[in-house]
């Protein structure tokens, strides 16, 4: 739907007769008629016409009181055609339609349609209002036999500038901007009940822009007629006031209202005179800023990288205290060099540019300028960033949670900071890696390559914390001619540990930081083997004279030297006795060292000194140090349920 340069005193249309065979049973659908017009109050929009008329291509979505009959699309309007046609089912009684036709509207039912105003519109040329912005319903009795005439009621009202230039310095108008004063919700999704006329909602947003397609070139004087409107559909209210900004090929303008706007009546559009040379020329914003977002207490930078996403910019922790006029930036990549190109902007950082990929939620660097639009909130000092090429997509920082910055038309911290700032050139580091991993006894020395630029001073040294409060005891470090050399000590605890590098570089501007992390290994476990008498002799009933036993490639043999009893196992108690004068020996499988033997034995008389070893030490029930056999000597009676052997 359009109106070419649109009226809204409408001449009704009469019925007309159609020609039906028979009328159907119920479940049968029929091909109705359909004309439709537009409610007879609404003030006219433009002398040169006496009614609204439809556009080919424009379709409407129709309900009936026969439940089948849901969200049906209506023929496709051609021009010069009188009517819209529908298949729907012959019992109906009631019809129930809407505009624009919204294929998305699914199963839901007539009580619950959305209706959409949008917040980014956009008209073809001046004087001609895009229909499709202004979302519209009716309702009517069908009669069998006659065209059902369908009378539509518009969801939006329309504010319509009249824009002229009294400096007639030939200006273009690109687009027009409203942001009530009061912060009122002027469009978004309605959910209409198309039987009662009633909607659940009057918008979710609070401003509004209408884009021409063609720019309008303004004339010097205000014109008489309607052929330059500007339309803007917006919610049905009364709004206290507020802020017009008017874009322009050349400059942005502002035109700022306390006089209350009252749209409550759908029939009747305010028209809005504006005299470009009266109204206030934006800011020029060009200048080098840190732009960022705020989350509670937390301000985040926008980087030209993108390590946390890949294909959205980096959100930067940033310390700023909120007040001070200008801050220093220490790392380039949050550097924005904005630079005003007529009423647009560019964002550069490093001679790339801040751009929208045109796909999804996304923000990148490309070597090709974008231009941007900044809008400024005079309130609370904020701006909005937002694309030139699609308006919908402005520049946000999404939650607290997501470390980036991308283009969303929803959602989001859109209302940004831009801080002037200047460039402290700090030393640059440039490692060659940034952490190492040590086996436990590696005491050599090891480089890393260390780029450094712009330093006068460079040192790099140990440390036990990350910050750097505490020397490392087991790790040395040091810095020269671009190499950074380090050694450890030998790894004797049980625990793996943790040691910083920290590499400090120093000019004229200050200091910078780079950290290596080293992380030193233990001593490795070995493989784990299990003698278990109870298993090993779980056939045996009463008792067994043992010699050897092997498990998975462990040995251990059992010698009677001089006492009397030969080492036995004994169902009872199922354990291995072993007596005076006698000796075990456990050997590792070849290659391999010993280096724990854990006993579990409900006799054990190694305190007495009466269990003795040929090599490594033996505390209480565990033996330990490194060979490939150990032999235990026994001078007193002993009984070992099982031992556990360690070996690598």
């Amino acid at each position: 739907m359009f109106v070419a340069a649109a009226a809204m005193t409408f001449a009704g249309c009469s019925k007309e007769d159609i020609t039906e065979n028979g009328v159907p049973a119920a479940g049968t659908k029929v091909t109705h008629s359909f004309v439709a017009e537009f409610a007879t109050s609404r003030t006219a929009l433009n002398d040169a016409m006496t009614r609204m008329v439809w556009s080919e291509g424009d379709q409407l979505g129709i309900y009936t009181d026969v439940e089948t009959d849901l969200n049906v699309a209506s023929s496709v309007y051609a021009e010069g055609d009188g009517k819209f046609t529908a298949d729907i089912d012959a019992a109906a009684t009631k019809v129930y339609a809407y505009y624009p036709y919204y294929e998305g509207q699914g199963s839901r039912k007539h009580t619950e349609v959305s209706l959409y105003i949008q917040d980014a519109q956009n008209q073809t040329v001046a004087g001609e209002l895009n229909g499709n912005m202004v979302g519209m319903y009716a309702s009517a009795s069908i009669v069998p036999g006659q065209n059902t005439v369908l009378t539509f009621d518009p969801i939006a009202s329309i504010i319509a500038f009249n824009i002229y230039d009294a400096d007639n310095s030939g200006e273009a108008v690109k687009s027009v901007t409203f942001s009530p004063a009061g912060g009122e919700k002027l469009n978004g999704q309605h959910i209409y009940d198309l039987e009662a006329g009633t909607t659940q909602s009057t918008g979710t947003k609070t401003s509004v822009t209408v884009t021409l397609d063609t720019p309008y070139v303004v004339p010097a004087e205000k014109p008489a007629d309607k052929s330059g409107y500007i339309y803007l559909a917006v919610s049905p209210k009364n709004y206290s006031g507020g802020t017009f900004t008017v874009v322009t090929d050349k400059n942005t303008y502002t035109f700022e209202t306390t006089k209350a706007l009252d749209l409550t009546n759908v029939y009747a559009p305010l028209t809005i005179p504006m005299n470009l040379a009266a109204g206030t020329t934006a800011e020029d914003y060009s200048g080098t800023y840190v732009v960022l977002a705020k989350e509670n207490s937390t301000y985040f930078a926008l980087a030209s990288t993108n390590n946390n996403n890949s294909t959205r910019l980096d959100a930067v922790s940033f310390e700023y205290n909120g007040s001070d006029p200008s801050v220093t930036v220490t790392e380039p990549e949050l550097l924005w060099t904005v630079t005003k190109n007529g009423n647009v902007y560019t964002f550069s950082n490093n001679g790339k540019y801040l751009s929208y990929s045109g796909s999804s939620n996304t923000a990148k660097i490309d070597d090709t300028p974008y231009n941007l639009f900044i809008l400024k909130d005079a309130t609370n000092g904020t701006y909005n960033i937002k694309s030139e090429v699609d308006p919908e997509r402005i520049l946000a920082k999404y939650n607290e949670q997501n470390k980036y910055f991308a283009f969303y038309t929803t959602g989001g911290n859109n209302d940004l900071y831009l801080v002037p700032a200047d460039y402290k050139n700090l030393p640059i580091i440039d490692l060659s890696t940034t952490s190492v991993i040590l086996d436990y006894n590696d005491e050599s020395e090891h480089e890393i390559t260390a780029t450094v630029t712009d330093a006068t001073s460079v040192v790099a040294s140990a440390y036990a914390t990350e910050d750097g409060s505490v020397e490392c005891d087991w790790l040395s470090a040091s810095y020269e001619n671009g190499i950074i050399s380090y050694s450890a000590s030998v790894n004797n605890t049980d625990m793996a540990r943790t040691a910083y590098i920290i590499v400090t570089a120093t000019n004229a501007n200050g200091t910078r930081t780079e950290i290596i992390t080293v992380v030193q290994n233990i001593q490795a476990q070995g493989t784990e083997v299990t003698f278990n008498y109870g298993v090993l002799y779980s056939s045996v009933t009463t008792k067994q004279t043992v010699t050897e036993d092997t498990v998975d490639g462990v040995t251990a043999k059992y010698v009677k030297i001089s006492g009397s009893n030969s080492p036995q196992y004994y169902n009872n108690g199922k354990n291995l006795r072993i007596y005076n004068e006698s000796t075990m020996t456990i050997s590792a499988p070849a290659g391999s060292s010993i280096i724990k033997i854990e006993f579990t034995a409900s006799t054990w008389t190694a305190d007495k000194g009466t269990v003795t070893v040929d090599v490594g030490t033996l505390t209480s029930k565990t033996w330990t140090g490194e060979s490939e056999s150990v032999v235990f000597t026994f001078t007193a009676s002993n009984r070992i349920e099982s031992f556990v052997v360690t070996y690598r």
